[in-house]
Formats: structure tokens, sequence, C-alpha cells
């Protein structure tokens, strides 16, 4: 068995935690304007002798083992995903790990990630296997008082002289704590467990007085929820190297071409949507009813068709009409809404909940007859793409979608005797690989605009609706808007609603 000294051993883990990560290190480089090599070179010394000060007062006997497993794992996962996919990761990114099913996640298995994983298991195997050697009490705690007190003083050589560099730097780029692994990761996973696990409060009613003001006309509200979708490469919106909307033009759809988000992520844009609080005041800590209660109490019939890897996120919990599915086209939907359309009420919300065009394997979000734009990326590898592999595949997906909201458009038409109107949006954009970004869930402050930007159209065999939304079609709008619209769409009357955020009023605000 090998034989190291607990000194040795706390240098060589300081060693390798400070080679992992070497994202941060490049994105410093990158971001300095003045001497970056060496103002960089000074960082990694400062960071170094952080981490050896750290380790050092964490590293005790009997955990010191388990302790460097621990460590070593959560870092090289978490950089491997940081450098393929351009992510961060923080307690939503934790909670989309969560919320990712068996069909999700071996979307992301692939040879790069198999190799990580292999050298993971013979550093811990090697980590198992080594002797750690202990010095008597006394002497340890000299020496590691000693390495406290040289690593501090290294500290303050290289880092004390750059305070007016670093200081103002790291304010500016406050992200760049978010590659520090494998710390920031423990702190996102405290995060998480305060944010979504922690036990909530009894559920805060907001309905409370809530009533429908026209209970005479009949109406239909189709509300699909696309995955993924970004606005850039919408046809309707301007875009001009793929067609991704051949079907939406001819079904007199409104494209609404300035909405934004409210994430990077379907674990927080779903509930948000739906919730009475607009995106700055939101949180998955607040626990109250959302816009499907307030429809349900008024007498608004509510049914809610999902296959979403990651289910309706809460939203849906209290519904009785409620489907949740794993097909591996969305296609399926089709035939789903069909047979919903069989119980109707006076008043209906249909939710259709689609998986659209999550990554990375875009090319299994189709089917083989909608592969109309080659070539394409048949790997969940997308380093391995070109651009335009990458971007074809994905527009493909795109127009997969644009072809099911055509066919329930279709079937509105067919509605006698009922206002139909159907709203599509996605829930967040994408990065395919600008800047050497990929997929989403970016922090929403420093998220390219590709992860914000999103579509939305409106169809409407009501003229008047069809006039408000051409009127209102180029303001800047987000999802924030969604509640009062669709409040406003059933004439419901609450405190809550807001008639300046219904883009379907006429006394709509631009920028809400």
């Amino acid at each position: 068995m090998l034989r190291i000294s607990w000194f040795k051993f706390v240098l060589l883990n300081t060693i390798i935690i400070v080679l992992i990560n070497f994202n941060a290190f490049v994105f410093i480089y990158k971001n300095l304007s003045q001497n970056p090599f060496w103002l960089t070179l000074a960082f990694i010394l400062a960071y170094a002798c952080l981490v050896h000060i750290i380790l050092s007062l964490v590293f005790v006997r009997f955990l010191s083992r388990f302790l460097s497993m621990l460590f070593i794992i959560v870092a090289m996962m978490s950089a491997y995903f940081m450098q393929t996919y351009g992510i961060l990761i923080d307690s939503d990114m934790i909670h989309n790990v969560f919320n990712t099913d068996t069909k999700e996640a071996f979307d992301l298995i692939n040879l790069r990630l198999m190799f990580v994983v292999l050298i993971v298991l013979v550093a811990v195997f090697f980590i198992f296997k080594i002797q750690i050697v202990y010095p008597p009490f006394k002497k340890q705690l000299g020496i590691k008082l000693l390495n406290i007190f040289v690593a501090s003083g290294i500290f303050c050589i290289t880092f004390l002289p750059f305070t007016k560099t670093f200081v103002p730097f790291f304010r500016e780029h406050n992200e760049l704590r978010m590659y520090n692994t494998p710390f920031y990761q423990f702190y996102a996973l405290w995060r998480y467990y305060k944010i979504y696990l922690a036990s909530k409060p009894a559920l805060k009613i907001l309905s409370e007085g809530a009533y429908r003001e026209n209970n005479a006309t009949k109406r239909n509200l189709v509300l699909i929820v696309g995955e993924t979708a970004r606005a850039k490469n919408y046809s309707l919106g301007g875009y001009s190297v793929n067609q991704t909307n051949p079907a939406s033009p001819h079904e007199g759809v409104i494209y609404f071409s300035q909405i934004a988000s409210c994430g990077t992520s379907t674990a927080v844009s779903l509930p948000c949507m739906f919730s009475a609080s607009n995106r700055q005041n939101f949180s998955n800590q607040i626990y109250e009813e959302n816009l499907l209660d307030f429809l349900v109490k008024t007498g608004v019939k509510v049914s809610w068709l999902d296959n979403n890897s990651g289910g309706c996120q809460g939203v849906c919990q209290r519904l009785e009409n409620a489907k949740i599915f794993n097909e591996e086209y969305d296609g399926f939907l089709i035939e789903e809404f069909k047979k919903s359309l069989a119980g109707l009420d006076t008043a209906n919300l249909i939710v259709v909940h689609l998986q659209g065009s999550h990554g990375p394997a875009y090319y299994k979000r189709y089917p083989k007859e909608f592969e109309k734009f080659t070539p394409t990326c048949d790997t969940n590898e997308l380093s391995k793409c070109t651009f335009e592999q990458i971007a074809n595949t994905y527009d493909n997906s795109i127009l997969y979608t644009d072809y099911i909201v055509e066919e329930i458009i279709d079937e509105l038409k067919k509605m006698q005797g009922y206002q139909n109107t159907l709203i599509y949006l996605s829930d967040h954009g994408e990065s395919l690989g600008e800047n050497g970004i990929y997929l989403h869930s970016m922090p929403y402050a420093i998220a390219p605009k590709t992860q914000t930007h999103i579509p939305l159209i409106v169809w409407s065999d009501d003229e008047n609706l069809k006039k408000i939304a051409i009127r209102y079609k180029d303001i800047k709008l987000s999802q924030d808007n969604i509640f009062s619209t669709i409040l406003g769409y059933f004439e419901i009357k609450t405190p809550f609603y807001k008639e300046e955020f219904d883009f379907l009023n006429p006394k709509l605000k631009a920028g809400n």
C-alpha cells in the first residue's frame, strides 16, 4: 500500500483542485485588459494558497480520505460540464439535475463523459488505496498552523499588490465565483436545499374573491409551452438561414418579436410565468396559488397535457385534469389534444407542454421525415459538430414544433360556437455554441440574449383580439404578461389582474 504524509496529501489535493479550475483561470485571462498573463499567474498562486488553507483546516484524521474523494468527484464532473457546454452550476442548475429523467440523462452520455468518469474512478481508487501517515497530534497541529501561516503569507504577496485590479474585476465579473469548483457547488447545493427542499409554509391563498364577469361567452384558450426555442431561429422573426416556420404564416398567426423569458431554465421560467409575481420578485421559495388556481376557482376547466421530461415543475400539482407523458416525440400530443376537446365546458384552458427542442440531443426531438435541413449533428457531443450542423438539427426541431402548432390550430378552427385562441411561447432560449456556450441555464444577469429572447405566437378567430395583438406585436413584453393576459381573456376580476400587463387588452403598457 502506498504511504503518503498528511502534508503531501494536502499539497497533492491542492494541486489537483487548482488544475481542475482551469476554466476560471481561462476566464480571468480572457477578460483582463492589462498584463493578463502575469496577473492570471498571480491569481493562480493566490488561489492555490486559499485552497491549501481550506484543505489544511478540513483534512483531519478519519475525514481526509472521504473529503478528498468528494472534492475531486464534484470538481471533475463540474469542470467537465462547464468546459463541454459552457454552463455554470448554481442552485437552479442543480434543481434541473434532480428533475432530469432517465431519457434526458442518457442524452448527455457520450465517450468523453465516460472517459472523465473513468479518470474520476481511477482517482478515487488511488485515494482509497493510499495510506495517509499522520504525525502525533501536537506535531500535526504545528504543521497545520505552519501550513496556514506560510500559505497566508504567499497569498498576501501574490494578491494584495494587485487588489486595485482584482477587486473591481471580481465585482464586475461576479459570475467568476461560480467557476470555483468544488466549493461553489457545495454552496449551490445548500442554496438548492433552502429554496426547493426546506419545509414550506401552508399554501398562500390569492384567489379569494375572484370571479368571472362574463359567463355567457364560450371560450377556448390553448396555451402551448415550448421547450428551449429561441427567437433567433424563428423565420417569423426574420431568420433566413432555414425556413423554420413554413406552416404558421398560412394560419394567420401573429408573431410577437420582443419577448423575454422569466428565467433560463424550465425550473424557473415555467412556475414564474404562471405566478402572480413578476420576474424580479419571483422565487421558488414562495408557496402560493398560481394562475391555474384562479381559473379553476372561477369555473374555468383547466387541462394539462405534458410531454416534457421535467414535468410541470409543480405548476399543475393541484389540477384534476393533468396528464404527464414520456413519449419520444411531441406529435402524439395532437391526438391527446383532440381527446381533450370531447369534454369541453363553457370556458376552457388547455395547456400543452412540449419536449420541444431540448438538447443536447436535438436530433432526437423530431421524426426522420422532419429532417429537412442538412447536414445535421446526430450526436450529443456538440463539440464534434460544426455550428452549421448544430443549427440545422436545432432548426429541424423548431420545424417540427411549428407543425404541431399548425395541427392544433386546425383543430381549433373546427370548434363552432366558441371564441377560440391559441398562444404559443417557449420557456427559455438556447445557446448553440456561440462564444463556446451551449444549452441554457446560465445565470440570468449574464445569460446571452439567445437564452432569454423567446418566440411568442398568437392565433385567434376573434377579429377584435387579432387587431389588438397586431397592434402590440413589436413592443417589449415578457413572460410576466402571461398571468394577466390569461386572466383577462376569461374576464376574471381580481386585484391581481393588471390590465396594463394584458397584451390582449387595449390598455396594455409597453415594457411591462
